[in-house]
Formats: structure tokens, sequence, C-alpha cells
């Protein structure tokens, strides 16, 4: 099991497919979801799921809510930024996470409904842990060669 960064292969096809909102107002309301290194995370990774997924008793299943800060263009670089995310007074031991979609704007390719489709996935180079403490995912400076997410 194991646990490898990267845009998750659905996602480019569902960005073709309009799946994905990215509007900082008004568009689809993405999550990030912290796993143990027991989690098989990585670029074939479809969909949000629960299996080796933290457990503290003041982090939700799930995850928590992203805050969209924009989308921006450089040409010929596209990106979004999001604000950083702090799991408060959690005692808990990840590896990394998941961003994923919880409300999707479209079907599939073949017009079914998705549920929570993936959008990247993180490995945070080694466990990082709290005890009684908070956890801050830290998402780097929003340009085009920096950004999380960005498609050249």
């Amino acid at each position: 099991m194991a646990i490898s960064q990267g845009i998750c292969n659905s996602f480019k096809q569902e960005l073709f497919l309009g799946v994905h909102d990215f509007r900082a107002t008004g568009g689809d309301t993405f999550k990030l979801a912290l796993y143990t290194a027991a989690a098989t995370l990585g670029a074939t990774t479809t969909a949000y799921t629960s299996s080796n997924e933290v457990t503290s008793p003041n982090y939700t299943a799930g995850g928590a809510a992203l805050t969209n800060l924009g989308t921006f263009l450089t040409a010929p670089t596209a990106f979004i930024d999001y604000a950083d995310l702090t799991f408060v007074n959690v005692t808990l031991t990840t590896r990394g996470c998941l961003i994923y979609n919880t409300t999707p704007s479209a079907n599939d390719n073949s017009n079914n409904p998705l549920t929570n489709p993936s959008v990247c996935v993180l490995d945070f180079g080694g466990d990082k842990q709290a005890v009684a403490g908070d956890i801050t995912i830290v998402f780097p400076s929003a340009t085009a060669t920096t950004a999380l997410i960005r498609i050249t």
C-alpha cells in the first residue's frame, strides 16, 4: 500500500466533460481528506474513499471543505489557489491526502452520476502527527510554476 502524489487520471477526462466547476463563487465544493500510510491512493484513484482515512475525535470522516481563492491564468498555465486548511485539536497520524469534489457539475462519460470524484493525491513525504494539536495543510504559492493544481 502506498500514497503516490499526482493529479488523478479520471480528473483529466472529467475536465473535458465539464464535471468540475472551480469558480470561487457558485462553483463546486471541494474537500480534503487525510489518510494513513496504509492507504492506497494515486493517479488511478477515481473517487473519495474512507478506506484508511484517519480517525480522530475532532476530525470528520470525509475531511473538510477547501476555501477556493480563485482560478488564475498566467499564459500558458491555468491554476487554482486554495486557502490553507487547519484541522484543529486532533490526535492523528497522516501520510497524505485526497482532494475531491463533493458536488460534481455533470455526469461521467457514460452519463452516469459521479459521486465524490477525485482531483489529486498529495503525499506528505512522511508521517505527520498531532497529539491534541493542529495539523495545517499549507498550499504552495499561487503561481504558474508552484500552484498545486495547474494545467499547462
